[in-house]
């Protein structure tokens, strides 16, 4: 879906304004995490123990989503029986923002496990899609929202088709970590063999990052499929001799890397792409613009056309984390712990227009299926603090 004419104005005016500050978009003692954004970044979904609503009075993480042009905030998922019971946690929005999925998290018989539910924002409908036993599970949605990928740790991944309510057999074993592409025809995913990409058109699975590298994580796929980025402590070309945690981007139709940092052991976490893959987000203690001398872990974004940095976060103490952007990449959401100890917050910026453009777009979907072919070939399970 996308922005329109007065919402494209919006953002622009938002993105060149010099004194704009970033939107605290939760409050309250507890803590918020999973932010993540439609395309045109006018819907953010998160989830929170806070009772921002009046709605979460036992203080549960519930699902939210929140709409940026009434400024308001709805609460989708409601689990009762306090915070023993069960929570809610980890979603996704489908790109056209009709479509959340997310983890279900509930306690039974002395057990725990996870449940992936889905809920149709036009007619606010929620469905279960999984039953347990499934002591986890993640998943990941289309950009249509007709397609979810889901993990469970005893099956592996399914593919689960909204319109008829039914999944696939297993595409891949059961994995770390996942990221599906906008289309939905592309997997990328982190196993304990190293950093995997599947066509689910061809069935072909692409290596792309070795087992021989013994830190992999969070691999994010581009909304186009095109672009896939990760960190690991391999050396693809020659720039990484100290095995440091780099954050490394790689083309899909070229097979080629691109070493995006070359830190000296500052902590970096993967946040995302935009539809492209022209921007990357991203949270480190690296000071990579000159705007960090004092090491605090800020939020990123690199630009690979025109190779350079900037530093979206300056703040003194606190923590920042989990960046997302929207697929247009105008748009940011990311966590902040405001003090040690402090609930993290979520936030969320607008980022100026790329002056140069977008990345080309594949020549056709014969040459993005020759190039794959031509390659030949954790996220914790530990439920967060409250």
């Amino acid at each position: 879906m996308k922005p329109t004419f007065l919402a494209a104005a919006a953002l622009l005016a938002c993105a060149t304004s010099a004194s704009a500050a970033p939107l605290q978009v939760t409050t309250g003692g507890y803590n918020s995490f999973g932010p993540a954004l439609s395309a045109d970044g006018s819907r953010l979904v998160f989830y929170s123990a806070s009772d921002l609503i009046g709605g979460n009075p036992d203080h549960n993480f519930e699902v939210y989503v929140y709409e940026r042009a009434t400024g308001q905030t709805r609460q989708l998922s409601d689990s009762a029986g306090g915070i023993l019971a069960g929570g809610n946690q980890t979603p996704s929005i489908s790109g056209d923002g009709s479509r959340v999925a997310f983890q279900h998290f509930n306690v039974s018989g002395g057990y725990a496990y996870f449940q992936t539910q889905s809920y149709d924002l036009a007619t606010n409908t929620l469905t279960t899609l999984t039953q347990p036993p499934g002591f986890f599970e993640q998943s990941a949605i289309s950009r249509d929202g007709k397609r979810i990928a889901v993990s469970t740790d005893n099956l592996g991944v399914r593919l689960y088709d909204t319109a008829t309510q039914t999944f696939s057999g297993v595409v891949a074993p059961w994995v770390l970590n996942m990221s599906l592409s906008g289309d939905g025809q592309r997997l990328a995913f982190e196993t304990f063999s190293g950093v995997k990409l599947l066509d689910l058109g061809t069935g072909i699975t692409t290596n792309v990052a070795p087992q021989s590298a013994s830190f992999n994580e969070r691999p994010t796929l581009s909304a186009d499929g095109r672009t896939l980025a990760f960190v690991s402590n391999f050396d693809p070309l020659g720039q990484n001799a100290d095995g440091n945690r780099e954050l490394f981007s790689y083309d899909i139709l070229t097979g080629t890397f691109t070493q995006v940092t070359h830190t000296l052991g500052s902590y970096l976490s993967l946040g995302g792409l935009s539809g492209d893959g022209s921007r990357i987000a991203f949270s480190t203690g690296a000071d990579l613009t000159g705007g960090n001398g004092d090491g605090n872990t800020e939020v990123f974004v690199y630009d690979l056309l025109a190779g350079d940095f900037m530093q979206v976060t300056h703040t003194l103490g606190a923590y920042n984390s989990e960046a997302r952007l929207s697929e247009d990449g105008l748009s940011i959401a990311y966590l902040s712990f405001d003090l040690p100890g402090s609930p993290s917050q979520v936030f969320l910026d607008a980022l100026a227009p790329q002056p140069h453009g977008a990345l080309p777009e594949p020549a056709s979907l014969a040459l993005a299926v020759a190039g794959i072919a031509a390659l030949g070939a954790v996220r914790s399970g530990r439920r967060p603090r409250r």
